[in-house]
């Protein structure tokens, strides 16, 4: 495929979903609002793609799998489509939630007679979590039968480890086509559909790789992470394959664990992704790479509230917040602006040279400028040899970026990623609702 199958668009919009787990159904909740606020005043108009890319880690994958295969595979509308992630996520029979919630009567005693100091709901949280992880999740989850140290002998040193084909298998029933084959999401540009990107992280080469909806196996026959086209289900758990807590996944001859642990929000990933498929694309004497307009949701909040002594569980929990919030999307965010205003200085400057180089007698400087532009950058642009001409070529603008992020911290507990409970869910949906409404106005 070339530019001239296709119309190459001044701008496309991208969605990124970060990772968290259970966290994962806050951006329902912000893509209810979301949705409905673009289509009323985002310029978008009925048959085009909402989101030419959505781009996910971990949970947020999962949630970006549901998601495009239904408006891809199962030809569903955007908001059909968001509906169905609902029923993912609020389905206590056939979806992630379920209810282990404990009577608040047995809390409210017990903080009489000992004078504990967390709230009822903290409580709720933490020991329907202690419950997960003692008897697995529906849905979510289910433990194995203790792995044996073999290296040491160690009796310490047994690995617990749980089973994902629940999880998986509740990715499929709300993302596979009627047809009931393996779960496969292939899209294309040139009909108008999304672009999935789903980050894992190489567990051997320790870096983030990009699995793509776009992606034909006639591009690159001997990628062994690739057995045809599109992404399959080993791909959306390999982003979601939380180390210790489940095997690796192997795809072809590469071990492959959580996404989180190096890019839970994939902003750099996307940007890189953007630009690469542009530039094998587009023709560069008649067309530049699209703008982007990017909205980001995050599961982890930023910000916490000051830790009382002697608060273990706090502790933890901030740490994990720190650890997988929006760390880096600002810093990438603020280097692009700053690549773009360079990219249009120097592309200004060379357009100055040239109109007074026409004007005079001035044809060995006019050659050696058109030389230099043709010779090989000195530093590798995405690990390969370009030339000065093909990075002005590969630039593009950010034109808008929106965070939205969960603001709260009330209550929070640190195994808050593993609380599938209804309640919990629920209060999620509604906060990122809330949390989109104001972030939007």
């Amino acid at each position: 495929m070339n530019s001239n199958d296709i119309t190459v668009p001044k701008k496309q919009r991208a969605l990124i979903l970060q990772g968290g787990g259970a966290l994962g159904a806050y951006q329902v909740g912000v893509l209810k609002v979301l949705c409905k606020y673009l289509m009323e005043k985002g310029n978008y108009n009925k048959g085009e793609s909402l989101f030419d890319i959505v781009a996910g880690t971990s949970m947020g994958a999962m949630n970006a799998a549901v998601l495009v295969s239904n408006v891809v595979n199962r030809k569903k509308t955007w908001e059909e489509g968001i509906k169905e992630l609902v029923n993912f996520w609020t389905d206590d029979e056939k979806g992630l939630s379920s209810h282990p919630d404990f009577g608040k009567w047995w809390w409210q005693g017990l903080k009489k007679q000992n004078n504990f100091n967390a709230s009822t709901e903290a409580a709720r949280r933490y020991y329907s979590v202690k419950e997960y992880w003692k008897h697995g999740t529906p849905n979510v989850c289910s433990p194995l039968p203790p792995k044996p140290d073999l290296k040491f002998a160690d009796p310490d040193n047994t690995w617990l480890m749980n089973d994902s084909k629940p999880l998986e298998n509740t990715i499929e029933r709300y993302s596979k086509d009627e047809n009931g084959e393996k779960l496969r999401i292939a899209s294309s540009c040139d009909k108008g559909e999304p672009r999935l990107l789903v980050i894992s992280v190489d567990v051997a080469e320790g870096k983030t790789v990009s699995f793509d909806s776009y992606h034909k196996k006639a591009q690159d026959p001997e990628n062994s992470i690739y057995d045809g086209n599109g992404i399959t289900i080993d791909h959306i758990m390999a982003s979601g394959t939380i180390p210790e807590f489940y095997d690796f996944r192997i795809i072809g001859d590469r071990q492959f664990c959580d996404g989180g642990w190096l890019s839970n929000t994939p902003f750099r990933e996307l940007m890189q992704a953007h630009q690469e498929y542009w530039l094998r694309i587009i023709d560069k004497h008649k067309h530049k790479i699209p703008d982007l307009e990017i909205y980001i949701i995050n599961n982890h909040p930023s910000q916490g509230s000051v830790i009382q002594d002697y608060d273990h569980d706090a502790v933890k929990d901030r740490i994990n917040d720190i650890q997988f919030h929006d760390r880096n999307s600002q810093y990438d965010e603020n280097i692009a602006n700053m690549n773009t205003d360079f990219f249009a200085m120097i592309d200004e400057t060379i357009r100055l040279a040239k109109t007074y180089i026409d004007k005079g007698k001035f044809e060995d400087f006019k050659n050696d400028l058109e030389n230099f532009l043709k010779s090989t950058a000195k530093s590798r642009s995405a690990g390969e040899e370009r030339t000065y001409k093909d990075i002005l070529d590969a630039s593009f603008a950010l034109k808008k970026v929106t965070r939205i992020e969960n603001t709260d911290y009330t209550d929070s507990i640190s195994g808050k990623a593993s609380d599938f409970t209804l309640t919990s869910i629920t209060g999620l949906i509604a906060k990122g609702q809330e949390d989109a409404l104001n972030a939007l106005k």
